[in-house]
């Protein structure tokens, strides 16, 4: 595992409320450290006393938020290629089952019979992230870095656009031929009731009013448009096993912790209606967890654990079969009015 990078970077804070209730009153959860760029400090993990929702706490104040983030930050600096379109099984797969733009789909017989070794190629995690197509295909990927799904949307058939707050980022996926703008929601001047699919991967956690932030893709999408939601899950079972070692916690950058509940909740109040929660496994999670782990622990048992996929595989089946994987995807839908 790569070394964090060091720094002196100065951050201001302020406390926050809670984002669901916005109650001040915390119980101490558990304190971290930057891991990752090397931040200097400790960052404290708080719940909610009213409604038990987890949130860090004080929090950089907004203008300092980006200085959270290195200049070598992975999202924000790959390279980006547009892929092929899908091919294969996956290609048939999508056109029969998910109502891709990418061929004429079979009878209803064929479909059926091929399921059991088809289907298997959406459920894994290569078809995670082929959500059913749908209306006109418009879909926005906010928080997309340099761009990498908005690319393998556009290749499926999707008229896929994204939007990033980094510069840079939206730089590189620009030159790369990509739809892209700096803005975030809320903020952006989006067209309201506009796209048909809405995605967050790994972006939720990160945004400083995470209801405000759902509201405002509600707006943006067509009635009966889905909003599909990625987060690091804190109830999960190797968030439990590892604490402030565990690879989902991200301190400070990671301003909510979510639960399978709380996450819930909070799309429930922004007006979206859950229609799934498929637990995705994440054995890179164990495995750098337990990295982690050895570096507080300084035990040699923790650094052999770390290097173990085979280990790092079952522990998250077991996740996956408890129902309390690292990460889950939610789907939700704005009701039609």
């Amino acid at each position: 595992m790569a070394e964090p990078e060091q720094s002196s970077v100065h951050l201001r804070f302020h406390d926050v409320p809670c984002d669901y209730c916005a109650a001040m009153e915390t119980e101490p959860y558990l304190t971290g450290h930057d891991r990752l760029c090397g931040l200097e400090g400790e960052f404290h993990v708080v719940r909610c006393a009213r409604c038990g929702l987890l949130r860090m706490n004080p929090q950089p104040v907004p203008a300092d938020q980006p200085k959270t983030y290195s200049s070598s930050y992975e999202l924000h600096t790959a390279s980006v290629e547009v892929p092929a379109p899908p091919a294969g099984r996956l290609r048939w797969a999508l056109v029969n089952y998910r109502n891709y733009p990418l061929g004429v789909p079979s009878s209803a017989l064929v479909r059926a019979l091929a399921w059991p070794f088809t289907g298997p190629r959406l459920r894994g995690r290569y078809g995670i992230p082929y959500l059913p197509y749908e209306g006109d295909g418009r879909l926005l990927d906010l928080g997309c870095g340099v761009g990498r799904y908005v690319a393998q949307m556009q290749a499926a058939g999707w008229n896929a656009e994204g939007m990033d707050l980094v510069p840079e980022a939206v730089r590189v996926g620009r030159e790369a031929g990509l739809p892209m703008q700096v803005g975030t929601l809320p903020g952006a001047d989006l067209p309201e009731s506009h796209y048909d699919l809405v995605t967050l991967w790994h972006v939720l956690e990160h945004v400083p009013g995470p209801k405000a932030t759902l509201e405002a893709c509600r707006r943006v999408l067509k009635p009966g448009g889905r909003l599909a939601v990625v987060c690091p899950m804190s109830d999960s079972l190797a968030a439990r096993w590892f604490g402030s070692a565990w690879y989902g916690l991200d301190v400070p950058r990671h301003l909510t912790h979510f639960t399978q509940a709380t996450l819930a909740r909070h799309l429930e109040a922004a007006g979206l209606r859950v229609e799934n929660a498929l637990p995705i496994r994440r054995p890179t999670f164990v495995r750098r967890s337990f990295g982690y782990l050895a570096e507080d622990t300084s035990r040699p048992l923790h650094r052999r654990l770390s290097r173990s996929r085979r280990l790092a595989r079952l522990l998250s089946h077991w996740a996956r079969w408890m129902g309390r994987t690292d990460e889950v995807l939610f789907v939700a839908r704005r009701p039609r009015e």
